[in-house]
């Protein structure tokens, strides 16, 4: 179990200063709260760092400008009390006027947490029973992510188990694997912010002639009541367009796309290859190929090796 829980608070003139910790025989120096600070990027903007430290490591979380530090033993899994210091954030009251109280109950709801979450406990939860039940007896397949782009991938199979809450639904699975219930295969490519950790990514397409952003899509599509192929331009709230064959209106739900090519506005030119530019949503640093090969998604399978 963890050594103790601390807050860090910025000051504009000061720089980081320890608040409160607790227990209170496990505090940490000012040089240490500055490592833990800059332990999230020079401008703060990665949610969670890992910092090594006289007394050991430290996982902390990050929501500027406060700073919520872990200092673990030698024998915590720093990827278990990532997760469920992720689950105790939202029992911490941020502008709290008793840290005293708030950073105490913090520490004795992470154990509860981490306790939660250990393989006995888990295996109790009815849902979890029957989600394992259910792979074990081969009447739920792999659990595998269906989206890959985000920052938390979506399991609906396990979800219909664990419920909605995405993020907790994967948390949940690490929990188990990292009980050795389940197992974890790759699947498919996610993408990494090399630079803050960042998995949500924004596309933008770019005229590949001049770089302009202003591009619109034309479409080449089946109009249902002519049977031939015409090209339109199809905007958002657009409900019908008019077919350039038989001049009908034609509802936009009942064309089939064919065909679409992105048209820059500023330059005139249409291509099929506009250039995709992808930018991470937390930093905005632009992605490059690299960051697209740094990690994989995850399916789950049960872990047969015991049987």
């Amino acid at each position: 179990m963890p050594k103790a829980l601390f807050a860090i608070w910025w000051d504009d003139k000061l720089g980081p200063f320890v608040g409160r910790y607790y227990p209170e025989d496990q505090p940490i120096s000012g040089e240490e709260a500055l490592a833990v600070f800059m332990g999230h990027g020079v401008n703060h903007e990665a949610k969670f760092g890992y910092t090594k430290i006289s007394q050991g490591l430290v996982v902390s979380y990050m929501e500027a400008p406060n700073c919520i530090g872990v200092l673990l033993n030698d024998d915590d899994d720093p990827a278990v009390v990532e997760r469920n210091l992720l689950r105790l954030i939202k029992y911490i009251d941020l502008t709290s006027s008793d840290w005293d109280k708030e950073v105490k109950a913090a520490f004795e709801t992470l154990l509860e947490l981490i306790d939660e979450t250990s393989g006995a406990e888990l295996l109790t939860r009815p849902a979890v029973q029957k989600m394992i039940d259910d792979m074990y007896g081969g009447r739920l397949p792999a659990i595998k992510p269906r989206h890959i782009f985000r920052s938390v991938a979506q399991y609906p199979e396990a979800g219909t188990y664990l419920g909605q809450d995405d993020e907790e639904v994967e948390r949940t699975l690490r929990d188990l694997e990292n009980e050795r219930v389940l197992v974890a295969k790759t699947f498919g490519r996610t993408i990494k912010c090399r630079q803050c950790g960042g998995r949500d990514v924004e596309v933008t397409l770019l005229c590949p002639v001049c770089d302009s952003p202003n591009l619109h899509n034309v479409y080449q599509v089946f109009c249902p009541k002519c049977s031939e192929m015409f090209q339109t331009v199809i905007v958002d709230e657009l409900s019908e367009v008019r077919c350039q064959r038989c001049l009908e209106a034609v509802e936009v739900h009942e064309l089939e796309a064919i065909d679409v090519d992105p048209l820059c506005n500023d330059c005139g030119r249409a291509s099929d290859e506009p250039k995709i530019v992808l930018t991470c949503s937390d930093c905005g640093k632009h992605l490059k190929g690299v960051d697209l090969l740094g990690g994989t998604g995850l399916a789950y399978s049960p872990d047969l090796k015991e049987e």
